[in-house]
């Protein structure tokens, strides 16, 4: 809710003031300097009344008299109607309605602080009325935008907080109801101590506020620290809340929380917003996981419709492994350990092949919770660095370097290791081939793996080359059916499991390339990796 401190800071503390003593006409040239309805007239220190335009054309105007012979004491409004700084907007309307006045001086203990107007009043209201509007229109428009959904959330969450009007503390969360089932789960929060994230990070309906707001379908609003406040720790602060469940026909989608002040008093207009909020998110989050199914049911048709193909690849991954035992056995007959260890190596490949084969086609039809730990990037990013290098030295091609630019800053990052693991594989893996397939052979081929903390706590993992690069159509299809631009020698699949799994992470993927000069793909992965897991499903991580 709106106070008159708040109004005051918005419109300012300045106060026009008029002796007593002095003229009406002084009164009106000030006003008329000023800008203003009103002044303050004052005898010495002591507030004593208001003069308005409406009291000289009611009393001066009207009467026949003159402003330059009359005094501001005589016309003047000797009671004056002051409000607090604590008043609502609501309050001083009413208070302006009741007692039929047009301006309040504001005092806080004695003390002159501002001035407000009817005027000013209605503005207020008329603009918070617009901020509600605004703030829906802004989350429609994120949900449009290309962010992962657990970032979506935590924008709305903020984007709620930063109200100016709204007396919310700088606290609250968003909860998420998981597979239709009597469970919720933070999915976003801003402001929240590690005790209430962990304490609150699984609530059954019908446990704690939140719990009852699902249970229920209704607001719940507490002041401070009641009985229903199950959830409670050492040196918890008093607060109080308001619950809104997230109602989408039948359904229980979730509940949004917000913290008050203890002692908060409950507001309708408050209230009115976060129902507006809950109604909006509803439509947003029923549309988004239907939009979810659809990839799934998409993703299994092409993985229906691509069975020749990869038929075709395991095909040749056969042929691999058959010349490779031929070589085994051929060695072991003549007890020619070089040939032994090149057959050996031939099945190793195919094997791991195969392998990678069989993962990339369960992480692309299966939809999975990433098994989030904390674990060091660097590390990670510097092993496939290492586990890739053999192929750009030993290589027919000529040595493609490897180049290794991790921040050192970075520090422990709570996300899925085998899923980042895989991702960047695929795409230093395809960063290779790119420079494989370059026309120009003369060309000092190089492959960038970056880490960086972004300013805002993000984190970006980038695959850069200066290989053949691909054009605007090419880029289009990357993430589409099971493209590839390596023919036979390619499933299609590296790419979009890799945009699988960073979405998974509340991610993103990026490609910007251009033909002959290169490519660069960027993984940007959510500042807090403990509340954006995906609210789409549930299962294991990448085993």
């Amino acid at each position: 809710m709106v106070t008159v401190k708040d109004l005051l800071k918005i419109k300012g503390h300045d106060v026009y003031t008029v002796a007593v003593d002095a003229t009406v006409f002084e009164a009106l040239k000030l006003m008329a300097d000023k800008g203003v309805g009103a002044l303050v007239v004052m005898a010495g220190e002591k507030l004593t009344g208001i003069i308005s335009e409406r009291d000289y054309a009611r009393k001066i105007i009207l009467k026949g008299k003159f402003s330059r012979d009359t005094l501001v004491r005589e016309i003047m409004a000797s009671k004056v109607i002051c409000a607090q700084p604590d008043y609502t907007l609501e309050d001083c309307m009413a208070l302006m309605t009741q007692r039929r006045v047009r301006h309040m001086p504001v005092l806080d203990s004695g003390r002159l602080l501002g001035i407000i107007s009817i005027g000013d009043v209605v503005k207020a209201i008329i603009s918070n009325r617009e901020t509600t509007q605004a703030v829906i229109n802004s989350l429609l428009r994120l949900s449009l935008e290309d962010i992962g959904f657990d970032q979506f959330l935590k924008r709305a969450v903020e984007l709620m907080l930063s109200v100016p009007w709204l007396a919310f503390e700088k606290q609250g969360s968003i909860f998420l109801t998981e597979n239709d089932s009597d469970l919720l789960v933070m999915k976003a929060q801003s402001g929240l101590s590690e005790n209430i994230k962990v304490k609150c990070a699984q609530l059954p309906f019908g446990r704690c506020l939140c719990g009852r707001a699902a249970m229920t379908r209704e607001l719940q609003f507490a002041s401070g620290l009641d009985d229903r406040h199950e959830i409670r720790y050492e040196g918890i602060v008093p607060h109080g809340h308001y619950c809104v469940p997230i109602v989408h026909g039948e359904k229980v989608l979730g509940v949004i929380n917000m913290y008050v002040r203890q002692g908060h008093k409950r507001d309708q207009r408050e209230e009115a917003f976060l129902s507006a909020v809950a109604n909006t998110l509803a439509g947003i989050i029923q549309r988004k996981r239907l939009e979810r199914e659809l990839v799934q049911t998409e993703r299994l048709a092409a993985i229906g419709q691509t069975v020749a193909g990869i038929a075709h690849c395991v095909k040749g991954i056969l042929f691999g492994l058959e010349g490779g035992v031929y070589v085994v056995n051929k060695a072991l007959r003549i007890d020619d350990k070089d040939k032994l260890y090149t057959g050996w190596n031939m099945v190793q490949r195919n094997i791991d092949k195969v392998s990678a084969l069989v993962f990339d086609l369960l992480s692309y039809s299966k939809e999975r919770l990433p098994d989030y730990e904390y674990c060091s990037l660097n590390e990670i990013a510097n092993e496939v660095v290492e586990l890739m290098e053999p192929r750009v030295t030993h290589s027919s091609f000529g040595k493609i370097e490897m180049i290794r630019d991790f921040d050192p800053k970075i520090g422990k990052v709570r996300l899925d290791p085998k899923g980042i693991h895989r991702c960047l594989l695929n795409l230093v893996s395809n960063a290779i081939d790119a420079c494989f397939y370059d026309p120009n052979e003369a060309k000092a081929h190089f492959i960038k793996v970056t880490t960086r903390r972004e300013p805002d706590g993000g984190i970006m993992i980038q695959v850069s080359d200066n290989g053949c690069g691909m054009d605007k159509g090419i880029q289009k299809q990357l993430f589409t059916g099971l493209f590839s631009t390596k023919g036979s020698k390619g499933t299609g699949l590296g790419l979009p499991v890799t945009q699988k799994i960073v979405q998974e992470h509340g991610g993103i993927l990026t490609v910007d390339s251009t033909p002959e000069k290169g490519s660069v793909f960027t993984i940007s992965l959510p500042v807090d990796q403990k509340e954006d897991k995906t609210i789409f499903s549930k299962g294991g991580g990448y085993k």
